[in-house]
């Protein structure tokens, strides 16, 4: 049973004041002091790849930090675009034998680039068009669900590819073909009487009724097969992931704060989250609030599966994606691919280059086109390769950009579970 929760009075909350210069600048100076300058990280930074130039690689950025905090380096046009064409895809963290906390310190470094006057050194997701882009669409999710109803409608007509022409960067993120939901039935995917384990909170985030709609649908299906009552706040925000990476972590607090209200006015502290970044983000309600935060492939991989209904899949093969966020900001490398194996009958091949980013990084793939769709072109050749009936991805942002190369369906894996419950269900092959 899902409970959609429609109100919660939230008021607008206030983001925290920002970190004066001095106290960010010690900041960045303890990470930074951490790099002992080895290079062993360089070879796995995907930005590194591209330029080949020292200062598109950790190293090179952590030197550039240390400058500007110790004031030896002024920060001008070239400084920002080395710290801001980071994708904070945190690869060179989890290599680094020294510990260094890159993720925190690259986004302190944009802290300090938004704190610049001059709109031309703060970070590009600042200017005016990104932030009205961001505040206005992209982390508004009603907004979202509207657009890409449109989109989806313009598709079915045969205009898709027009209308992402004539959206700008916008439109070349969207993928080229809309996946349509794989479980196709209203009622729950098993035969779940949606309340004896209990009460999960799902987050949707700001794509719960746009690209990630879908896998939306499919985790209710799924939550209630396995005997849970699903409550979707209604007032639930953006997860703050855009503006944590973009220079504005008081914002992005707030929104976290405001998403933990959310849940708890709900009467709910287990929360189920869409997408591995989402659930990085939101991670921190774990401590500042007592709310459990799992991602649902995470939260599916702990439970029983002697729990599960029955399934069936028509022996599908399967291209498995791992995001960034899930490899290393998760430290769950082999999670997809670990509840992919406990469905009988599909045939999982992994993507060349998945320990790379794919590109796609949040905003970054609207920020950063051209070097978004190149980190993409190897994934693409591969899955062409490949020749799979799905992409399975654990996070919407990487399956849309994905999706935005290939005519081959990009989905998460829960909405292979809801269509092999489904199909488990109905006895059909």
């Amino acid at each position: 049973m899902t409970i959609p929760v429609r109100r919660c009075n939230l008021p607008d909350m206030p983001a925290d004041s920002p970190r004066q210069l001095p106290e960010l600048d010690a900041a960045i100076r303890d990470d930074a002091l951490d790099c002992v300058m080895c290079g062993i990280c360089v070879p796995h930074c995907p930005t590194f790849s591209i330029t080949e130039n020292e200062a598109d690689g950790p190293r090179g950025r952590i030197s550039i930090l240390l400058g500007v905090s110790q004031g030896e380096l002024s920060v001008d046009e070239s400084v920002r675009d080395h710290l801001d064409g980071c994708l904070t895809c945190r690869a060179c963290e989890v290599v680094c034998p020294s510990g260094v906390a890159f993720g925190r310190l690259i986004d302190a470094g944009r802290e300090r680039l938004a704190s610049e006057p001059a709109t031309a050194l703060q970070p590009r997701a600042l200017a005016r068009p990104f932030r009205w882009l961001r505040d206005g669409v992209l982390a508004r999710r009603r907004v979202m669900g509207a657009a890409w109803k449109g989109y989806r409608a313009l598709h079915a007509l045969g205009l898709g590819g027009v209308a992402r022409r004539l959206s700008g960067r916008l439109g070349a993120a969207l993928p080229k073909r809309p996946p349509a939901p794989l479980a196709t039935s209203s009622r729950p995917a098993g035969a779940g009487d949606g309340a004896r384990r209990g009460t999960i909170g799902l987050f949707i985030g700001c794509t719960g009724e746009a690209m990630n709609a879908n896998t939306a649908g499919a985790a209710e299906q799924v939550l209630a097969a396995l005997g849970y009552r699903v409550v979707i706040p209604r007032e639930q925000v953006c997860c703050g992931a855009m503006h944590a990476h973009g220079g504005e972590p008081g914002p992005a607090e707030a929104l976290r704060d405001r998403n933990a209200r959310a849940f708890l006015d709900a009467g709910v502290r287990d929360v189920v989250v869409l997408g591995t970044a989402c659930r990085s983000e939101l991670a921190a309600l774990e401590s500042k609030h007592d709310i459990r935060v799992r991602e649902v492939t995470e939260w599916l991989l702990e439970t029983d599966p002697a729990d599960w209904p029955a399934m069936q899949t028509p022996n599908w093969r399967i291209a498995v994606h791992t995001p960034c966020s899930q490899r290393n900001h998760l430290g769950q490398p082999g999670a997809t691919r670990a509840l992919l194996e406990r469905i009988p009958g599909l045939e999982l091949v992994e993507i060349d280059g998945n320990e790379r980013c794919c590109g796609a990084a949040g905003m970054h793939v609207l920020l950063y086109p051209e070097q978004a769709r190149s980190l993409r072109a190897p994934k693409i050749d591969s899955i062409a390769d490949l020749q799979p009936d799905f992409v399975v991805s654990a996070n919407v942002g990487c399956a849309t950009h994905l999706g935005g190369g290939t005519d081959v369906p990009v989905i998460q894996p829960v909405e292979l579970l809801a269509a092999a419950f489904e199909r488990g269900r109905n006895g059909s092959n």
